[in-house]
């Protein structure tokens, strides 16, 4: 006799925003087990007060932009709501820290998602290039945007960029400098932003934005010796491909030529705002607040605050200080775990398929 599994107990989640994003994680909240979802405008602060004090609400997701967001999240977990903030957000160190103390107070869950929730590409890159026993080692990490991408700014994106690139390198940096190139005496905020990141004893990291170029592109290169990981957020075909280089020698020409093989790892299909959602709503049922990752974010913020300093001081490398409570964000070392048999592969490696094989000329 088969058993039923338990059933799962009904969350009320008021989604607050307007927009495709809105409609996007509205739709993605609907699709979890149980989940009661309401939407608001939140267009004014008195809608999102009224939003707040409706009774039964267990969590608020806020898709930005939004009004004094947060001031948004701050009244949300003081009214006893689970917070999920979908998108990326440009906010103050300082108020990170202070989200993260006031989460872990009350109980209550507040999640950043800028990108990165339940990304099956970046998990891959964690496995393989994180910890003592990491199979690659990364010499650097190059992440790259440029274009539009919807409301957010450029600050929002930096943060969510520099985010990303610590969640692989493991870490914060020692030193930071960031420049954005001006023409003559131009003035405003600015469109474009260059930040390097030096680790002590770890791989370097460069993080490009730009609205000045017109094509839209969002691609991480985490460059290992004999290959590359490229993560590439438009390539519908291959988002995540291996690029192993080998030198030969062979008829091709004279002396040593270069062939490169993309390999696609074969990772979980499905929807990440799907799976972003379900990891919300399971945190919410469990009362995690384990699962808020406000100190992360806060470091991310912390290295834009410091580039934003260096390129005030004509890009000059400047020293990274992490409060003592910046550490716990810390990636912890992940050991990979050998198989037996004949073969011995990693248990964390996929299959890989090859789909592309570039000849030298």
């Amino acid at each position: 006799m088969t058993k039923n599994a338990p059933q799962l107990a009904p969350i009320n989640i008021t989604v607050a925003g307007a927009g495709a994003d809105a409609d996007a994680w509205a739709r993605a909240l609907r699709g979890v087990d149980a989940a009661d979802v309401q939407r608001v405008a939140a267009a004014t602060d008195d809608e999102l007060l009224g939003a707040l004090s409706e009774p039964g609400i267990d969590a608020v997701a806020f898709v930005p932009p939004m009004p004094d967001l947060p001031n948004a999240i701050k009244r949300a977990v003081m009214a006893g709501r689970h917070v999920l903030v979908a998108g990326p957000v440009a906010i103050a160190s300082k108020q990170l820290l202070a989200f993260d103390e006031v989460a872990r107070r009350r109980n209550r869950v507040i999640l950043f998602d800028t990108g990165n929730v339940a990304d099956d590409r970046l998990a891959f890159v964690r496995k393989m290039t994180g910890g003592p026993a990491a199979l690659w080692r990364p010499r650097y990490v190059r992440s790259l945007r440029t274009g539009i991408h919807g409301h957010a700014s450029l600050d929002d994106l930096a943060v969510a960029d520099i985010a990303t690139v610590l969640s692989i390198t493991g870490g914060a940096p020692s030193r930071v400098s960031g420049l954005t190139p001006r023409v003559d005496d131009e003035s405003g905020p600015g469109d474009v932003a260059m930040v390097t990141l030096a680790f002590d004893g770890g791989p370097a990291a460069r993080i490009d934005l730009s609205f000045v170029e017109p094509g839209l592109r969002q691609e991480i290169v985490v460059a290992c010796d004999g290959r590359s990981i490229v993560l590439d957020a438009f390539d519908v075909r291959a988002p995540l491909q291996i690029q192993a280089a080998a030198r030969h020698r062979g008829p091709h020409r004279d002396g040593q030529w270069a062939e490169t093989v993309s390999e696609h790892p074969l990772v979980e299909t499905g929807s990440r705002l799907a799976r972003a959602a379900e990891v919300f709503a399971a945190a919410v049922r469990k009362n995690d607040a384990a699962v808020t990752n406000a100190l992360e974010l806060a470091t991310a913020a912390k290295v834009w605050e410091t580039a934003r300093a260096s390129m005030s001081a004509g890009g000059e490398m400047l020293a990274m200080s992490t409060p003592a409570r910046l550490a716990q964000a810390q990636r912890p070392a992940l050991h990979v775990i050998e198989g037996g048999g004949h073969r011995v592969a990693s248990a964390a490696t996929p299959e890989l398929t090859v789909v592309a094989r570039r000849e030298p000329a």
